[in-house]
């Protein structure tokens, strides 16, 4: 790597090196943004879970006093049964309704953890080509460093044989 690392231009090296560091920075930025959509969807799948579980007391507690009063009640005209009926199908909807919510939740949260492992793989990605042109970087500067020190060497010892050489 050291030949190959002669031939190229610092500047240019460093400029994608940069543009690595830049790149990493973003991806890091995006995780830490799907974490948070992550930790927004628990949430919401949380508060929905919560519901549902309110939903089904409800809908438990309304049936229950429907059917304790039905033998008290004796017997019903048909109207009241079919309105006993319609509040026990309400609220079995209720239910369903809070059911799909909360599967929709689930399904968003699913969809937020896909997406933060993902997130973590671009992150891994942009961190490994980071590492790699920092090294690249860092062997173009010691080649160059090298250059310059003989260059330096060629030229002082130019000079001494020019000064020196004569008087011999």
């Amino acid at each position: 790597m050291a030949d190959a690392a002669g031939g190229v231009n610092l500047l240019q090296v460093a400029a994608l090196a940069r543009l690595r560091r830049e790149r990493e920075r973003r991806a890091l930025q995006e995780l830490a943004a799907l974490h948070q959509r992550e930790a927004e969807a628990a949430l919401v799948r949380d508060a929905a879970n919560r519901n549902l579980e309110a939903e089904k007391h409800a809908q438990r507690a309304s049936e229950d006093h429907i059917y304790r009063s039905l033998p008290e009640a004796g017997p019903l005209p048909r109207a009241s049964l079919e309105r006993h009926r319609e509040t026990i199908r309400r609220l079995g909807v209720r239910v369903g309704e809070a059911a799909h919510r909360r599967d929709a939740a689930s399904h968003s949260l699913l969809e937020a953890s896909k997406a933060v492992e993902a997130g973590r793989a671009r992150l891994t990605v942009q961190t490994r080509d980071r590492r790699k042109w920092e090294q690249i970087e860092t062997r173009t500067q010691t080649a160059e460093i090298a250059r310059l020190q003989m260059v330096q060497q060629r030229e002082s010892e130019d000079d001494v044989e020019l000064r020196y050489g004569r008087l011999r």
